[in-house]
């Protein structure tokens, strides 16, 4: 009998630790989503910014380029002669484009306006069945009903977060 007490208590003892095992094993996995959590959302802020930065610089390259080429393509219409007219800076050769500015600025708005355009068409292609969409397309036009994540992950047979970076990054 003391013997069958022992051992029950020996069994309690090895159950305990093996709760406080698995009980520590699942705080540090909810401690390691938590750190993911604050990655991703680190990352997608440093993509934004870096986004919003490449935006600016373009924006300020086609201003560049639209003032360079207005000054190219006034014509001089001063009555001084060339040799009276010290006050022009000339431009050094050092600094011209391989690329002349013009083309440039043409190849530029160019890929703009066909960007514009896909998406107009995009916009006004007729819509397709349900069924015909890839799953990006269904994740996005599930979200637009409405549906929450979890809904969408299991819809499309999909993880959570896969549909939650679709929807972000879509």
């Amino acid at each position: 009998m003391g013997i069958l007490l022992a051992l029950l208590f020996i069994l309690q003892i090895i159950g305990f630790m093996v709760m406080i095992l698995l009980y520590l094993k699942i705080s540090k996995f909810n401690n390691l989503e938590k750190k993911q959590q604050r990655l991703m959302k680190e990352m997608d802020q440093s993509v934004l910014a870096f986004l919003g930065e490449i935006k600016e610089e373009n924006d300020r390259l086609i201003q560049q380029l639209n003032q360079r080429t207005d000054t190219q393509m006034k014509p001089t219409t001063n009555s001084v002669p060339r040799e009276q007219s010290i006050t022009e800076v000339p431009v050094p050769r050092s600094k011209q484009h391989s690329v002349p500015l013009h083309f440039a600025l043409r190849s530029y708005q160019k890929t703009v306006d066909t960007e514009k355009n896909e998406k107009e068409k995009k916009t006004q292609s007729q819509p397709k069945s349900f069924d015909d969409l890839d799953d990006r397309e269904k994740a996005k036009q599930l979200y637009a009903e409405g549906k929450s994540i979890e809904d969408i992950a299991r819809e499309l047979k999909k993880g959570k977060t896969e549909i939650e970076l679709i929807i972000k990054f879509d």
